[in-house]
């Protein structure tokens, strides 16, 4: 069959297609003869069949597929099994409590209240991790509220943390610009 074109119509066509995968398998360098090729179509066939596709409605374009087989069932078609494991306990203690020596005092005259509002200003240019533009800060109130401590991207802990001496509600605004941490506080 060198130079017959395959034909999907006809008694023999599963023989052409063979007989062609096998001549294009050879033509690139890999020896598959087509008794194993007839046998790799037919385990694949079997795949088919126990994934519940039916070749037909494949053609007509109307195929469903269950895809919430667990990873074992996958595993058990593939010829695999995955190994069961067991969920793995973790404990996280969580620290509520502020360290007091962590804590650094605001200066009073940085600090500006009117009505429900507190103005704060922070000098951040000695902080060797806050660049000038404040890139990668971010400002997280702790401690129900009263506390203030930043944050720099990349570091699981904050770089300083002030005592606020009051409850805050939220943040309104905020911006650091030379080093210099200019905030206003709902309160």
């Amino acid at each position: 069959m060198s130079e017959k074109k395959f034909t999907p119509s006809g008694d023999d066509w599963e023989e052409q297609l063979i007989e062609q995968l096998t001549k294009m398998f050879q033509d690139m360098g890999m020896p598959i003869d087509s008794n194993t090729l007839r046998t790799m179509m037919n385990q694949i066939q079997s795949q088919f069949d126990e994934m519940g596709i039916d070749p037909e409605k494949m053609v007509e374009g109307k195929v469903e597929l269950n895809l919430e087989a667990t990873m074992n069932d996958i595993a058990k078609m593939m010829g695999g099994k995955f190994p069961k494991q067991e969920p793995v306990e973790v404990e996280i203690e969580t620290k509520d409590e502020i360290n007091e020596s962590e804590l650094v005092p605001l200066n009073e005259d940085d600090i500006f209240i009117n009505d429900d509002l507190m103005i704060l200003t922070i000098d951040c240019s000695r902080m060797a991790d806050i660049d000038d533009s404040g890139k990668g800060v971010e400002i997280i109130l702790t401690s129900d509220n009263s506390v203030l401590s930043l944050m720099v991207e990349g570091r699981p802990r904050p770089v300083k943390k002030y005592n606020l001496g009051r409850v805050v509600t939220n943040i309104e605004e905020w911006s650091i610009n030379n080093g210099i941490l200019d905030m206003t506080l709902n309160i």
